[in-house]
């Protein structure tokens, strides 16, 4: 239910001025006693009033000299006053009502005529943004085998291959040295006896 309400001074001698009427009873007139004060001298003293019923607020005429007005015509009995009414004290005063409601749902503003309400669905949470991944590191590179104690990899039989092959070698050098040997002895023999028997000689055989 509306409990106050507004007059906007349209003409007169403060022109948008506003008066809010939030009491029962709200008089109106030229003398400084009433709660709307219009200082002119079409206004009486005690020119009228407006008083909030079950019904409405309803304004009433006090006797004034030169008439109240309701939208241009002269009031003659207490008459409920609807929302932008335009209001006439004599004939230079003119006020608009507006109805203020302490109405919680009156604050929240109405849909357009024949358009329904639209609810506005929630926006949903924002999710916190995780960090990127740093990237993988590299791979390490591969580091080479260390080589053998004692220094020389060609006598590595695990690395080279060599151990059948080391054999043969020895074998062949033997064998060569068996054939110079052999060379010798015989050459010895064949032009140097003495030389080579000598030794023997000297040995007892």
């Amino acid at each position: 239910m509306a409990s106050s309400f507004r007059l906007i001074e349209r003409t007169g001698p403060n022109p948008g001025a506003t008066f809010e009427g939030t009491q029962d009873v709200t008089t109106m007139g030229r003398d400084v006693t009433n709660e709307v004060v219009l200082v002119d001298s079409e206004v009486s003293r005690q020119h009228a009033r407006v008083t909030q019923t079950p019904g409405g607020f309803v304004l009433e005429d006090l006797g004034s000299t030169n008439g109240t007005f309701i939208n241009g015509e002269r009031l003659v009995a207490p008459r409920i006053l609807s929302a932008g009414d335009l209001i006439g004290l004599g004939e230079n005063v003119t006020l608009t009502f507006e109805i203020a409601s302490t109405d919680a749902a009156a604050t929240v503003m109405a849909p357009a005529a024949g358009r329904p309400a639209t609810a506005v669905p929630p926006s949903p949470p924002r999710q916190a943004q995780r960090p990127p991944s740093p990237p993988p590191p590299p791979p390490e590179p591969a580091r080479p085998a260390p080589a053998p104690a004692g220094g020389d990899a060609a006598w590595a039989p695990e690395e080279q291959g060599g151990g059948p092959r080391r054999w043969i070698l020895a074998g062949c050098g033997c064998l060569v040295l068996l054939l110079v040997c052999g060379g010798v002895f015989y050459f010895m023999d064949a032009y140097y006896p003495d030389m080579l028997y000598a030794p023997l000689r000297m040995l007892g055989f």
